[in-house]
């Protein structure tokens, strides 16, 4: 089954979308002070030693789950609530008082990072449907391959973009 071209992108945009509200839900969830700091710790514990390989490789585990049907609407959820936890914990430790937590995906990483977990959800619905439908195909499984090798090069390049950033950011909250 080879969907339209405009139904692909309403696929997509709606796996952006579900992938963006999910970590606003992980973002707003409450907190205390003292699981703020655990978890911001535990965080920059994980990231103090990686580099951008280390990003590049985490994030595309994340992103292949994500193609696999049903599994990767789950994978979809749980990234995106576990993202918008660190970042309400990192955001509760600072001095900011108030910001959109979706600021974060107007960075170059985090825009490269949704499109790719957007597209890789959205490919997993559709592999769903074809599958459930029997109507799995060499065109289909080659549509599939474009995509793994277009979410493989968004995340090498965000990886890159977003160690930098890591960079310059404090190792101590």
């Amino acid at each position: 089954m080879l969907i339209t071209f405009k139904k692909r992108l309403v696929f997509f945009f709606i796996a952006m979308l579900f992938f963006l509200s999910i970590f606003y839900i992980g973002f707003s969830f409450r907190m205390d002070e003292s699981f703020s700091k655990e978890l911001s710790k535990n965080f920059i514990n994980q990231i103090s030693d990686i580099d951008e390989f280390g990003i590049f490789l985490n994030n595309l585990k994340i992103a292949l789950v994500m193609f696999i049907p049903v599994i990767g609407l789950v994978m979809g959820t749980i990234s995106g609530f576990s993202t918008g936890l660190v970042f309400n914990s990192i955001m509760n430790l600072s001095d900011v008082a108030h910001s959109n937590p979706l600021v974060i995906f107007l960075t170059p990483f985090g825009i490269l990072e949704l499109v790719s977990y957007g597209l890789a959800i959205s490919r997993g619905c559709i592999l769903f449907f074809e599958i459930l439908k029997k109507k799995f195909t060499k065109k289909s499984l080659f549509y599939l391959l474009i995509e793994v090798a277009l979410v493989s090069g968004m995340l090498f390049v965000g990886a890159i973009i977003e160690w930098m950033m890591i960079e310059n950011i404090p190792k101590r909250l």
